[in-house]
């Protein structure tokens, strides 16, 4: 699959959300290299586009209430490992992470939906200036905002403002 890597001449677009399995990152993001789920290979195949100092928001569906918990970022650098998978041995990307940071308050679903409006004007802009798939964290209209069902997806800068800007945090943008 060839991925659509539209933030490649922005080093602003240096942010990912990823949803582990169990809410816990470890200590490397690693993914398949050749994905047996054809419908979201591309959420896999993203970690081999991951950068030594990106942002990584993680998405906690063990919560609670699931949201965005903690972040950290990418150290890097991107390499390869071979896994047992179903009885085989298949190459998996494999990236180094910093431990996470918990959020002091969690960004809940409807904390999102009740900006739901905002978030998919960040979308659609993204999406209008851009030929192909923009990979964004969130589907569905402002209503009905939920995660993409992907291991990783890319989250814009212009995201990562809005959401800082009415939850509170601060990152360098």
């Amino acid at each position: 699959m060839t991925i659509n890597d539209w933030w490649r001449d922005r080093p602003e677009e240096r942010y990912w959300m990823i949803a582990p399995p169990g809410g816990v990152v470890g200590d490397a993001l690693t993914a398949p290299k050749a994905s047996v789920d054809r419908r979201f290979e591309w959420s896999h195949e993203l970690v081999g586009f991951t950068e030594p100092g990106d942002t990584l928001f993680v998405w906690d569906r063990t919560l609670s209430v699931p949201g965005i918990a903690a972040w950290g970022r990418v150290l890097g650098p991107l390499g390869e490992e071979r896994r047992a998978r179903r009885g085989e041995v298949v190459p998996h990307w494999r990236t180094p992470v910093s431990d996470t940071l918990r959020l002091a308050a969690p960004i809940s679903l409807m904390g999102l939906r009740r900006i739901g409006s905002e978030i998919v004007g960040v979308r659609d802009e993204i999406e209008a200036s851009t030929d192909g798939p923009v990979y964004f964290p969130f589907i569905g209209s402002a209503e009905r905002l939920v995660p993409a069902p992907a291991y990783l997806s890319k989250v814009p800068r212009d995201l990562v403002a809005l959401l800082s800007s009415r939850f509170g945090f601060e990152f360098a943008l």
